[in-house]
């Protein structure tokens, strides 16, 4: 039997989802800035990577709030 899943439940697995897309880009940028010898594109990772990070951090403060209402 298929079990029915709540709007609230599918927004958590979402906001998951999200998170590991955006943990493998994090990773993908980290590598590319041990690699990477010109200035301006080191310059383009490094506020990729904040953009990256800020991101992440909601998504985990979103999934910690719904864990908390729980």
């Amino acid at each position: 039997m298929f079990r029915r899943i709540s709007t609230q439940e599918r927004e958590r697995r979402a906001a998951k989802a999200e998170l590991e897309v955006t943990m493998r880009a994090l990773r993908a940028n980290d590598s590319a800035f041990r690699e990477a010898q010109d200035p301006f594109y080191i310059e383009q990772l490094t506020y990729q990577h904040a953009a990256l990070m800020c991101r992440c951090r909601a998504l985990l403060r979103l999934l910690r709030a719904d864990r908390e209402d729980v």
